[in-house]
């Protein structure tokens, strides 16, 4: 009858003397497995399996990559909307200060209206004429090239804060209009074409009361609050140019944050 490992003879009873020595021969035997099951099992990826591994990360990185780039630049426009409206509603109240109510300010083109009204209280920014505004092309996002317009329209001239963003005002001052358009281009490219709700936005100044706000512009389309005729508000944000404003009115109603139903992808 063979003997057990560990405690000697099989059947009962065992050999305790043996004990220490049978433990002693089992932890050599298990060493010795587990060296040479490392010797034999150990090897390095083949090149399928790199292929394979490298595709499936290339998959996760397609279907991630749009989705982070897309936030990105929503928070950029966020954040450089939600400034320039703090921006340009203190310009006005400076500009008050020296030359009284917006509603008693002269009629005045364009350049004027720049070189008084906001350059001098808006430091590290430089004046841009006309012509120079002439290169800027902005376009609506659902057309086919053909509905744009360059932002020197109106005869507008404008400037570039110090943190990047072009302004200008078309058309100045108009007694007649009660409003002052503001357009702002928050971004620029090396291709200086742009889209209308995306790159380049639209304020108004209600001159009756000094406060820069895309509201009243958006009541003459019969607009009147945040909540009232929504679907307008999106339908004509992605199909022309003029209303850029209402591509802003959108987003400030939002708290300054573009709403998931916004219709122009970023």
């Amino acid at each position: 009858m063979k003997k057990s490992l560990i405690f000697g003879k099989v059947g009962g009873g065992g050999n305790l003397t043996a004990a220490p020595f049978n433990f002693c021969r089992v932890e050599k035997i298990i060493k010795k497995c587990y060296i040479s099951d490392m010797v034999h099992h150990k090897h390095a990826f083949t090149l399928a399996e790199v292929l394979i591994t490298l595709g499936i990360i290339g998959i996760v990185a397609a279907m991630t990559l749009p989705v982070l780039i897309s936030n990105h630049n929503k928070n950029i426009a966020e954040t450089r909307l939600k400034r320039i409206a703090s921006v340009l509603n203190s310009v006005v109240k400076l500009a008050e200060v020296d030359y009284g109510e917006p509603k008693n300010w002269e009629p005045a083109g364009s350049a004027d209206v720049i070189k008084k009204y906001f350059l001098p209280y808006l430091p590290g920014s430089s004046f841009i004429s006309e012509s120079e505004l002439a290169g800027y092309r902005v376009y609506v996002s659902s057309s086919d090239g053909n509905d744009s317009f360059t932002m020197n329209g109106g005869y507008a001239s404008g400037l570039k804060l110090k943190t990047g963003e072009t302004i200008h005002v078309p058309n100045g001052i108009n007694e007649n209009s009660g409003l002052l358009q503001i357009g702002v281009l928050i971004r620029e490219n090396t291709k200086s074409k742009y889209i209308s709700g995306k790159e380049y936005f639209t304020f108004f100044m209600d001159l009756s009361k000094g406060v820069v706000d895309v509201k009243p512009w958006a009541e003459k389309w019969g607009v009147k609050s945040c909540t009232d005729n929504r679907s307008l508000l999106l339908s004509q944000c992605k199909s022309s140019t003029g209303h850029s404003a209402l591509c802003l009115m959108l987003i400030e109603c939002n708290g300054w944050e573009i709403p998931d139903d916004y219709p122009i992808r970023f």
